[in-house]
């Protein structure tokens, strides 16, 4: 899931020309404004004190962007254990918070603990199902843990529910084509693991054209053409998964794949 690209062209058309009319619209804008400079340690200040008034709060797009937003903040300075830490104190207190399960998903997920990703994505579902976001992590993880049939019923819904779901003014439109690019770059991943790789080759190149800046779908790929036998091909992969931040891998996946290029004889970079 860059997924912040994703929140900020969606959340760009809702504030565009709008003066804030509370507190929390205030720190959300100023968030906001912290988020497209990539100044994650004061977006999250900002994020943590607007959440403080979250009683207060009766818009559910205003509560989906706060959770959003600060798990990317956690995951993109991997700071995985405070942001599991927060989204579970925060559950303890708003149960039915559906973006909070999947706000602690993704941090999990980047983290390494895949089977706890896979419980709070489904408890996610199950407060607001059919949710994109959370079927595209879902399926990505269930992916990662080999369950590919599993993966492309999420991925199938996912991608489904965009293309049902209109699109009402040119900021939405690229939310939805960022998100797009994430279900295609886990169909891609998950077909591999399949053994249809040409039909997975097309869904990575459809990612890349929406999303080229995303380091998971080069890494994926990479994953296939090794498993393939595909090695210069992969090589290639691996290497632009190391360039590539938006979003970066995570840790696990960086080793994997410095790993991965020692044995082929390579430096990684």
């Amino acid at each position: 899931m860059k997924w912040w690209d994703s929140i900020r062209t969606r959340f760009n058309a809702k504030i565009k020309d709008v003066e804030p009319v509370s507190e929390v619209q205030r720190l959300v804008y100023l968030a906001y404004g912290h988020l497209l400079m990539e100044e994650y340690d004061q977006a999250q200040s900002v994020l943590l004190e607007a959440v403080q008034f979250r009683s207060a709060v009766e818009d559910p797009e205003t509560v989906a962007f706060l959770l959003t937003s600060l798990e990317s903040t956690w995951i993109f300075r991997e700071q995985f254990e405070d942001g599991i830490a927060f989204f579970s104190d925060y559950i303890s207190r708003y149960s039915r918070d559906f973006a909070a399960y999947r706000g602690r998903g993704g941090v999990l997920w980047y983290s390494g603990r895949l089977h706890e990703a896979i419980e709070d994505y489904s408890r996610s579902l199950e407060l607001k199902p059919m949710d994109i976001m959370t079927l595209s992590g879902r399926g990505q993880v269930f992916a990662e843990l080999g369950n590919h049939a599993k993966a492309m019923e999420d991925l199938d819904l996912a991608l489904e529910s965009l293309r049902a779901t209109p699109k009402p003014d040119p900021g939405w439109a690229r939310w939805y084509e960022q998100i797009e690019a994430f279900v295609h770059n886990g169909r891609g991943f998950a077909l591999g693991g399949l053994g249809e790789i040409e039909r997975a080759m097309d869904e990575f190149q459809l990612s890349i054209e929406m999303s080229p800046d995303n380091a998971w779908v080069y890494h994926n790929r990479g994953r296939v053409n090794d498993s393939a036998g595909n090695l210069e091909r992969a090589i290639e992969d691996y290497e632009k998964a190391l360039e590539k931040r938006k979003p970066p891998l995570n840790p696990l996946r960086k080793e994997h794949v410095r790993l991965r290029l020692a044995q082929l004889g390579l430096n990684a970079k």
